[in-house]
């Protein structure tokens, strides 16, 4: 986990997967998103809740990797990137990232109590606050690839 990566940087293995990880979600949220136009929802909603686990995850091997591993400051010392920067471009990127995944939990929560106890479909709202979560979830996650560069790559 905590050997050298593949992406022939300085970052180790388990932050170049995580970054892999959050350069397609938005693709595959994408593609989640698409089942609802061709009206195969109960395939959007597994696939939303498989990648909303999957996500949770992810950022949980993050969190305790990065904090094994010194954290942002460790990473920082070989950074090209003035540390007010990142740290200001940071305060933005968890901020939206958390909005993000508490709204899309409580999009799921919403979703699974009344699809599946209730068997009343999802509420008229669902579809707006699932283009804000979208949204928000895709300039987290370039946001996250964003940091990489900066910290890795710039």
């Amino acid at each position: 986990m905590f050997s050298s990566g593949f992406l022939g940087t300085s970052a180790p293995f388990y932050l170049d997967m995580i970054t892999i990880y959050f350069a397609i979600l938005p693709f595959l949220m994408f593609a989640s998103i698409s089942f609802v136009v061709k009206k195969k929802y109960n395939a959007h909603f597994i696939s939303q809740l498989a990648l909303f686990a999957v996500t949770l995850v992810v950022v949980v091997i993050f969190e305790v990797g990065v904090r094994i591993s010194g954290g942002i400051v460790e990473f920082m010392k070989t950074a090209n990137i003035p540390y007010w920067f990142m740290i200001t471009f940071l305060i933005v990127h968890v901020t939206i990232a958390l909005v993000s995944v508490v709204l899309w939990s409580a999009l799921l929560y919403g979703a699974v109590r009344s699809y599946i106890l209730e068997a009343k479909g999802v509420s008229k709202s669902h579809g707006k606050v699932g283009r804000f979560v979208f949204l928000g979830m895709t300039i987290s996650s370039f946001m996250g690839v964003a940091i990489y560069y900066m910290l890795f790559i710039y």
